[in-house]
């Protein structure tokens, strides 16, 4: 009997394939602070799950993906803190995918601004956002060859110092039309947690309300404010690695609190 089944599973591979693993998929976008908290590196040795780890340059917008398998993770660099913590709360290797430009807006045609209205038809992919999605259809080749199912678990999103300037109720707009566009492209019902920037200003104050407020109606969305965190400067709006470690694992948590 043993034997039989043994023959049937290699007769059924044979016509149909293996099945595609249930490897879970992250996504990190935005701007700068967002890019410090995806880029990762790896160190010699091994751990238990993998890392397949899709990176770019913080200045680029690429549309073709360069995949590179960490096995284990340097614990300094910025980005260990999101990885590391979505590999423990994963328990199995991750696809983890970084789309953050430096300097980038949410209200300008060639940034991240989503279009008009996007649940109208009206999008814009002239932008960030159309590069965004040219490079996730390559980046989905590469993981469909590794075997794995294409499905996306979660993003992380950090942007609005580029937006200060303008109005707390544009961005809100802004913000809901980009998820309603992730939703629509990346599956239904995605859990978003998005960072709060740095309150320097009343623009910046602005920019996390108007984040706050479109959590507030948003079932599968959180947001996580920036507390005792160290910067670059008593001024500036970046985040220290060490500091990107903290914020990429209170992230993580919003992620689980979602999730329950």
């Amino acid at each position: 009997m043993k034997t039989r089944r043994r023959i049937s599973l290699i007769f059924l591979i044979s016509l149909f394939g293996t099945a595609a693993s249930a490897t879970d998929i992250y996504i990190v976008a935005g701007q700068s602070n967002g890019w410090r908290l995806s880029s990762i590196a790896g160190i010699a040795g091994e751990q238990a799950d993998s890392t397949l780890y899709f990176g770019m340059a913080c200045a680029s917008r690429p549309e073709k993906a360069n995949l590179t398998v960490i096995k284990k993770l340097h614990p300094s660099t910025s980005g260990s803190g999101l990885a590391g913590a979505l590999r423990e709360h994963s328990g199995k290797d991750i696809v983890f995918i970084q789309y953050c430009v430096c300097g980038s807006s949410l209200g300008d045609f060639a940034n991240w601004y989503p279009g008009d209205d996007p649940a109208a038809g009206l999008t814009n992919n002239d932008g960030i956002y159309g590069s965004f999605l040219r490079y996730l259809a390559d980046v989905r080749l590469q993981v469909e060859a590794e075997g794995i199912e294409w499905k996306m678990d979660g993003l992380f999103w950090h942007q609005g110092e580029s937006d200060v300037k303008r109005s707390s109720a544009e961005h809100q707009k802004n913000l809901t039309n980009l998820f309603h566009r992730f939703r629509t492209d990346l599956g239904a019902g995605l859990p978003i947690v998005a960072g709060h920037i740095r309150h320097l200003d009343e623009g910046s104050r602005g920019i996390n309300a108007a984040m706050d407020t479109v959590a507030e109606s948003d079932p599968m969305m959180k947001t996580v404010p920036l507390k005792d965190l160290p910067y670059e400067s008593a001024t500036d709006v970046h985040v220290k690695p060490e500091g990107c470690i903290i914020l990429g694992k209170q992230m993580v948590e919003a992620f689980v609190e979602l999730k329950m």
